[in-house]
């Protein structure tokens, strides 16, 4: 599977690509807005250990993105949650390549691939920090906008949603 944007190109991760997931998780500016002001400390036998798992789960999804030059930008994750109709959202980029609109076109081809191809979902979901404004900006340029927090979930400070029917009556779809 190869999804094209108009600039980014998204892949399901491989092998080849856990040198990039590696150097993105041990950045530190990367990773502050996620509760990691140092990164992770990954080891490339730490972030193999985490794929091999991501790949034995049949509800996680995991993905690399490039731009249209083949530069690594950054990754896309969802995790579907039957139970609740609904995918929870990650998204991270490279801080060379944020503000060029490549993480807009990045996250709203990952959610016409996940409301095209999971059709038991009925809403994607996430939780940028109120300091984090560049992905609040990012989630509102993609329909997602905060919402009350479903019960049957932890308690957390934030919660953000794009329902599968707002996306069909506000996305361009072909």
């Amino acid at each position: 599977m190869r999804l094209d944007g108009k600039k980014v190109i998204i892949k399901p991760t491989e092998r080849k690509d856990l040198e990039n997931i590696k150097d993105l998780w041990n950045n530190h500016e990367v990773m502050k807005w996620v509760g990691f002001p140092e990164g992770l400390d990954q080891s490339i036998n730490d972030v193999i250990d985490w794929w091999k798992y991501i790949q034995k789960n049949n509800n996680a999804y995991h993905f690399v993105v490039f731009n249209k030059d083949g530069k690594f930008c950054g990754e896309l994750y969802y995790k579907k949650e039957p139970k609740y109709n609904r995918a929870g959202l990650d998204i991270k980029f490279l801080p060379e390549v944020q503000g060029k609109g490549l993480a807009t076109d990045a996250l709203q081809l990952l959610i016409t691939h996940i409301f095209n191809s999971e059709p038991e979902v009925n809403a994607v979901w996430t939780e940028p920090s109120k300091e984090n404004i560049a992905a609040r900006k990012l989630y509102s340029r993609c329909l997602l906008s905060s919402k009350e927090r479903p019960k049957d979930m932890e308690p957390a400070n934030s919660y953000w949603e794009l329902s599968r029917n707002r996306w069909k009556n506000s996305y361009n779809l072909k």
